[in-house]
């Protein structure tokens, strides 16, 4: 299509009006919408095709020009173009940034800086979006657990991706979510890549390799000698050093982990945005690892419930359960430990994690904790601006979280790195 100085092709407009909730691209759009659309196709496709000079938009050509050549000039433009090659999502979240912050009568030192400012603000909201979309990985909006859009294995759906962007837009409380929890994920991420695998502990054969920690020790010998260094070097680069061949048996997958999340009044705002973003990391933690994962809302009882099985999604209820009532750990931690027995097959090591800002009678809590060892379940507490002590009688293990802005290195170690 004919815009400004470039042929945008059709499909491109289409994609950049529908991520922003704007018309179709048609002859009477405005000189800053066919500009926009320009800016669009040099992010996402990054070629543009110049008009003819008798199809160019004569009254606007010198201003989209100038815009253009000033863009293409900042090192910063073209590290957006990078992160936005390919993704119409974040190509649109891009333009409209940069059309919010660029000023094109000003004069071309000050369009330069302001041109190099709409850059920075654009980058981050394309971040922005990336830490919201991998926050909510797994949660399917209006979908029943495991038919949802983002269910792994099912196709991508980018109709789905930009409403849920308008929604980002428009719900303050669901983009804080995504963005904390696409934050923690990657901490969970990174503590999961760190812990030390077991299972490989059996000495079975050898093999050719370049494990330094499995080598024969004739092979380590020569990469010590001067005289046959040069010769296990070379073998280790091709992976033609003798090495132990070690085999092990998992034959016990780990068990469901359920997280009970506080929904109590004293709870309402940051603390929830907090407790339901590290919900959805400990979710991404039990599709990592193939295990149940159950959601329990509570206050005097528990209020919202869904368990989410591998290769299933979180329906989006979970994530809005108001926050009222008072506070009763002891009906959370009951029906936890029911679910976890219901779940028959070879399974170990369940976990039932406890977020909370208040505490209840502890009367029958050592009768729980029995249970609980009998079951192989480990409780874990987070007391969020409460006394850890409240929370002990339930507890195998209590840790306190006082900045709802982060997880600090204690509290991701305990979460996440189990």
């Amino acid at each position: 299509m004919r815009r400004v100085i470039y042929d945008v092709p059709k499909w491109s407009c289409y994609l950049h009006r529908a991520a922003r909730g704007l018309h179709r691209s048609d002859a009477s759009d405005s000189p800053q919408l066919r500009f926009a659309d320009e800016l669009f196709e040099q992010l996402f496709a990054g070629e543009v095709e110049p008009l003819s000079e008798r199809d160019r938009d004569v009254a606007f050509a010198d201003w989209a020009q100038r815009i253009h050549d000033t863009c293409s000039q900042l090192p910063a433009f073209e590290r957006l173009a990078q992160e936005c090659r390919g993704r119409a999502d974040e190509s649109a979240m891009a333009v409209e940034a940069l059309i919010n912050e660029l000023k094109p009568d000003d004069a071309d030192d000050v369009l330069r800086r302001s041109a190099r400012s709409a850059c920075g603000k654009a980058s981050e909201a394309v971040a922005q979006l990336h830490d919201a979309m991998e926050g909510l990985e797994h949660v399917a909006f209006g979908d029943a657990p495991g038919v949802g859009s983002n269910a792994p294995g099912a196709p991508h759906d980018g109709g789905r991706v930009r409403s849920l962007a308008a929604r980002l837009r428009d719900d303050g409380r669901l983009r804080r979510i995504a963005q904390l929890a696409g934050r923690f994920k990657r901490i969970a991420g990174a503590k999961r890549r760190s812990k030390v695998r077991h299972g490989a502990d059996e000495i079975v054969d050898v093999e050719q390799g370049a494990d330094l920690g499995r080598l024969l020790p004739l092979e380590l010998v020569q990469l010590v000698h001067p005289r046959t260094k040069l010769l296990a070097l070379r073998n280790l680069i091709e992976r033609q050093c003798l090495q132990y061949r070690l085999e092990g048996t998992e034959t016990l997958g780990r068990g469901p982990l359920v997280v009970a999340i506080d929904k109590s009044g004293s709870m309402e705002g940051e603390r929830d945005v907090w407790a339901t973003a590290v919900a959805l990391a400990l979710l991404d933690l039990a599709q990592a690892e193939k295990r149940p994962f159950a959601l329990l809302c509570f206050d005097g009882a528990v209020k919202h419930e869904v368990i989410v099985m591998p290769g299933q999604s979180l329906p989006e209820a979970g994530l809005f359960v108001p926050a009222d009532g008072g506070t009763n750990i002891e009906a959370v931690v009951r029906r936890g430990l029911d679910i976890i027995e219901e779940k028959p097959g070879a399974l170990r090591n369940a976990d039932i994690v406890i977020i909370t800002d208040g505490g209840s009678s502890s009367d029958n809590a050592q009768e729980l904790r029995d249970r609980a060892a009998k079951l192989g379940v480990t409780v874990l507490g987070v007391a969020i601006d409460v006394a850890p002590e409240r929370l002990q009688p339930w507890c195998d293990e209590v840790i306190a979280a006082n900045d709802m802005s982060r997880v600090d290195d204690r509290t991701a170690e305990v979460l996440f790195g189990r």
